[in-house]
């Protein structure tokens, strides 16, 4: 069951005849979910191995299990108290929500490979080239991204899978939420960005209809800060999509969620962690000369008018003749061999020229 084409931007979410959340399993939709620009299997491989035991989908499907009860004993409301009907748009969502659990590949991205993105999206805005939005095909119907986290001072860590950016596809359009996920308690979404094409809209999920039930008011500000969640995810997202299909851009590997050090201390501890496979995106080597030219271009002391030595030159969407959006790849440029700088990207260095991207905060 998908969304109600009649919905219009405004509407709270029981006043659609349909619940937003749309299932992604094929059978269920009854829709061609094949991707058409790039099939996320053939790039990462096996879909099992890489949701095999994960714990922050599986933190979110025993949410969603107990939903939403624990949120009406929380406040001490039985669910025969709440308004009518919002009883089976609860159950309706968290059926939808286990369903999109159950197909989710997990993402998670490494800083600098984040930076690019989200240059890459701001470029995209600024030169009046949001319509890459119409286009995108993502490699999965169902993806859950961990971005870096930014702390309080400046600097992106790797996501332990505090904070997760849920993003579904069917038949053109596109589902952005965001959960927060700490010491196995769960903040759930509120509300939903829905994109479809140029168009966008916000709606209400059923849980903010139940904290509103149960006198839990969500206050604007926070909603502010959980659409700017979504945003940064959904184009994540497109980002992810887009390079995909240019070889070089990223690189994909199956590794494991936990880190060496820490699989080694809980080996020591006498404790065994799961076997939890995820997708970490990386630069690959066209991604590489990307960052370093985008570095060069922010540099102060790059003088026009003089020759500069061969050095990467960044890639970029541009208009063919024809008016189709195409991606120009990085390449070299100058005179002499190619000279290797190392090049560091933080969090502080990367937010002169991420202004307009939320930075996703651990705090």
């Amino acid at each position: 069951m998908l969304r109600d084409r009649n919905f219009q931007s405004g509407h709270s979410w029981r006043e659609a005849k349909k619940p937003i959340i749309a299932v992604v399993r094929t059978e269920r939709a009854n829709c061609q979910l094949t991707p058409v620009h790039v099939d996320g299997h053939a790039v990462l491989g096996s879909a099992s191995a890489s949701k095999a035991g994960n714990d922050m989908v599986q933190e979110l499907k025993l949410f969603f299990t107990d939903y939403p009860r624990q949120i009406c004993e929380m406040q001490g409301c039985r669910q025969s108290e709440l308004p009518a009907g919002l009883m089976d748009q609860l159950l309706d969502y968290r059926a939808r929500s286990l369903a999109i659990l159950e197909d989710a590949q997990i993402f998670r991205i490494d800083a600098d490979a984040y930076w690019m993105m989200g240059e890459l999206v701001n470029e995209m805005k600024r030169d009046g080239l949001d319509e890459l939005y119409s286009q995108v095909q993502l490699p999965f119907p169902a993806m859950a991204i961990m971005p870096p986290l930014t702390g309080e001072d400046g600097i992106q860590r790797q996501n332990d899978g505090s904070v997760i950016g849920l993003v579904t596809q069917v038949e053109g359009n596109i589902y952005t939420q965001r959960f927060v996920i700490r010491q196995s308690t769960v903040g759930p979404s509120t509300c939903c960005l829905v994109t479809k094409g140029m168009k966008a809209e916000v709606v209400s999920t059923p849980t903010r209809e139940l904290f509103e039930a149960v006198g839990m008011p969500v206050p604007d500000g926070m909603i502010e800060d959980e659409l700017a969640m979504n945003r940064n995810f959904l184009g994540a997202a497109v980002a992810i999509a887009t390079l995909l299909r240019h070889d070089g851009m990223l690189e994909v590997q199956q590794v494991s969620l936990h880190p060496r050090q820490k699989r080694r201390q809980a080996e020591r501890s006498g404790k065994v962690l799961p076997a939890t496979l995820i997708t970490k995106i990386a630069l690959g080597k066209s991604g590489r000369g990307q960052v370093a030219a985008m570095k060069a271009d922010m540099a102060t002391d790059a003088h026009e008018g003089i020759p500069r030595r061969t050095h990467w030159v960044r890639g970029h969407h541009m208009k063919s003749r024809s008016g189709k959006l195409v991606w120009r790849m990085p390449h070299l440029r100058g005179a002499g061999p190619l000279v290797p700088q190392l090049r560091h990207v933080t969090g502080s260095a990367s937010a002169k020229g991420a202004a307009t991207t939320p930075q996703i905060n651990d705090t």
